[in-house]
């Protein structure tokens, strides 16, 4: 399958590569050219205690220096783990950022001067990142009153954008948000990302869904609902749900499937905002540009989201998605209950 855009006229010194979640667990190896963007998952520290009552992440080395090879030009911290180890977590996160010399957005940070949107120059070409984090996906908004997660906020992101869009020439902003598994967004994301658009901003880049959902040339701005998990770990036997205390009450395990696997890689021209998509999957300590295939239907949205029969079609989608995890992961680790047992 080839998509239905091809960026013929980029210009390779005014492309940006953007990419979905990343948890940089590894060294990984990654042959690529552009200054990229992403937004990091999960706090990089040694420190910090855990926050109650959540599945938590984090990872204690950095290898962000390894992967990108100096190419990244900011990233996102506007998620719902960034903030899992609290202040100290976030506090050895940002040092470790300056060592790589890499900005970062999506943290209101009065003490330190930290603000959305991030305004950058690249190539000329004048940039403001907005980050906004759906209260959906269940994040520490806040800590100790002196650092705050920038909410998915309609009517204050717009009036925001409003104020930036006269100084400068393209408005990025990255949403966390979607369906978990899901390789189709929301019908209520899709109206959230189209609003923005209208309003002003020229790219939204949604993560959060752990699956590449569809990428769209929307009126005169570009809508990729979901890139998905760019680099990510399978977990297994995580130690989490932590009580006041610092003590974990249980543990995590995730198995990774082919859509979790797999990530798009949109590089778009920040001049002409023509764009085309690559797509990348995670393997031993490489990532991989492979090519399309029948199974990246999901690359372009094809149902509208006024159609009646949208929110049946993403239940099925959904239904699907969960008895095929339930089958897999029952191979790799059956458990057969004790009153059948006790027949066999």
């Amino acid at each position: 399958m080839k998509p239905k855009f091809g960026g013929i006229f980029m210009k390779k010194e005014n492309s940006i590569l953007f990419l979905g979640d990343v948890v940089p667990f590894k060294p990984f190896r990654f042959k690529n050219h552009f200054k990229t963007v992403f937004n990091l998952e999960c706090p990089i520290t040694r420190q910090g205690k855990p926050e109650p009552g959540k599945i938590i992440l984090r990872v204690k080395e950095n290898h962000l220096r390894d992967i990108f090879q100096g190419n990244l030009l900011c990233l996102s911290l506007g998620n719902n783990h960034i903030l899992d180890f609290g202040k100290k977590g976030l506090e050895s996160t940002l040092v470790e950022l300056e060592k790589s010399k890499t900005k970062s957005f999506g943290l209101e940070i009065p003490s330190l001067g930290k603000t959305d949107p991030l305004i950058i120059n690249f190539n000329e070409i004048s940039i403001a990142f907005f980050s906004a984090v759906c209260q959906s996906t269940s994040p520490v908004i806040e800590v100790q009153n002196e650092i705050h997660l920038s909410l998915l906020d309609i009517e204050k992101l717009i009036i925001k954008i409003a104020e930036v869009r006269k100084l400068v020439q393209r408005i990025v902003v990255y949403i966390h948000w979607g369906i978990e598994e899901s390789s189709y967004p929301a019908k209520e994301d899709i109206l959230i990302a189209r609003k923005l658009i209208d309003a002003g901003a020229n790219i939204i880049i949604g993560s959060h869904a752990h699956a590449p959902q569809p990428i769209e040339k929307y009126n005169n701005g570009i809508i990729a609902y979901n890139l998905g998990n760019f680099i990510m770990p399978e977990f297994k036997n995580i130690p989490t749900y932590f009580s006041e205390k610092g003590l974990p009450q249980s543990t995590y395990s995730k198995k990774l499937m082919i859509w979790n696997r797999v990530s798009w890689g949109l590089i778009i021209d920040m001049d002409s905002l023509e764009f085309k998509v690559n797509k990348y999957i995670s393997l031993f300590k490489r990532v991989i540009l492979i090519p399309y295939s029948p199974l990246d239907k999901y690359l372009l949205l094809k149902k509208d989201p006024i159609d009646i029969s949208f929110t049946d079609h993403l239940n099925k989608h959904m239904k699907k998605r969960k008895s095929f995890r339930k089958i897999i992961e029952f191979l790799y680790n059956p458990h057969i209950p004790e009153r059948i047992r006790k027949h066999l």
